[in-house]
């Protein structure tokens, strides 16, 4: 059985430098309308896009992407049942099953459940995304799977696997550090790491760097897919930076500044915006499943 796996991505390390992106379009061999370049935001070929959470763009840089749910709503009103949650954690699609618009032998239509059912706001994508599968399915990051870990996590028909820079004592202690995906080998930065959820769960709750910790003071994350930063207070971001509500770049900027690390921060806090930052968090965990 293979292990829970999750994307870690140290805010603080990322300077945007879209090798992520630009890894992930060669390894799918996806495809970017000549309307799409240069601009901040997703498309059928463009799974994952790093963009700024504040309004100017000085960071802290995030990763846009699907997150992975571990009880991911898109998956429960798919009429030919194409999208499904792995054993290492990866919310794939059959693009065999996928036919959107399609009417499936109950009688049920493709109208895009999946992405009106997302949680996190804008997954999947419906379009033509790859020169790998013919015609318009739907899109998004799967974690490589098929092509990233090991054992049942890999598929020769979804490709060669991918390399990886983990060691070979690391891969001996978690197998599917075998193969990483392409986002998390291809940083120069090492901003990004892949390993077992519950080991990414304790990395970000490792301590202060004191104690021999990493020194998080905020993250964010859900499903396999989590943020960590030791000097900005992050928010969740939306799966499609697209459809991004602009409260968060708004609390960003203000609690981020130097000014606020002195004077805001503290007053802040204690007149409730983490309160209010941990309602919208609780809440969106929540409606997470419902349709």
């Amino acid at each position: 059985m293979a292990n829970v796996m999750a994307i870690l991505q140290d805010s603080d390390k990322c300077m945007r430098c879209n090798g992520c992106v630009v890894s992930c379009k060669r390894t799918w061999k996806m495809k970017v309308p000549v309307e799409e370049f240069g601009r901040g935001k997703t498309s059928p070929g463009r799974r994952v896009v790093i963009k700024s959470q504040k309004r100017v763009d000085n960071g802290p840089f995030m990763r846009y992407s699907c997150w992975h749910c571990q009880n991911p709503p898109c998956i429960k009103r798919c009429p030919f049942k194409a999208i499904t949650k792995k054993e290492n954690g990866a919310v794939a699609i059959d693009y065999n099953l996928c036919q959107p618009g399609g009417v499936n032998a109950a009688g049920v239509q493709c109208v895009r459940q999946c992405q009106i059912d997302c949680g996190r706001g804008g997954y999947p994508k419906i379009g033509e995304g790859s020169d790998l599968v013919a015609g318009s399915k739907a899109w998004k990051c799967t974690l490589c799977f098929g092509r990233a870990g090991s054992g049942d996590s890999l598929d020769s028909a979804a490709g060669p696997a991918l390399p990886t820079k983990a060691s070979a004592a690391e891969i001996t202690a978690v197998a599917e550090k075998a193969h990483q995906p392409s986002c998390v080998f291809t940083c120069p930065a090492n901003a990004m790491m892949w390993d077992t959820r519950d080991n990414v769960r304790a990395y970000i709750n490792s301590g202060p760097i004191a104690s021999g910790g990493q020194g998080f003071i905020s993250a964010q994350g859900d499903g396999s897919v989590y943020w960590a930063s030791r000097k900005s207070l992050l928010l969740a971001p939306k799966a499609d930076p697209f459809v991004e509500d602009h409260v968060t770049p708004l609390i960003s900027s203000v609690v981020s500044s130097q000014f606020a690390k002195a004077a805001l921060v503290p007053a802040a806090l204690g007149g409730g915006l983490l309160a209010l930052i941990v309602r919208r968090q609780r809440l969106a965990d929540e409606s997470m499943g419902e349709v």
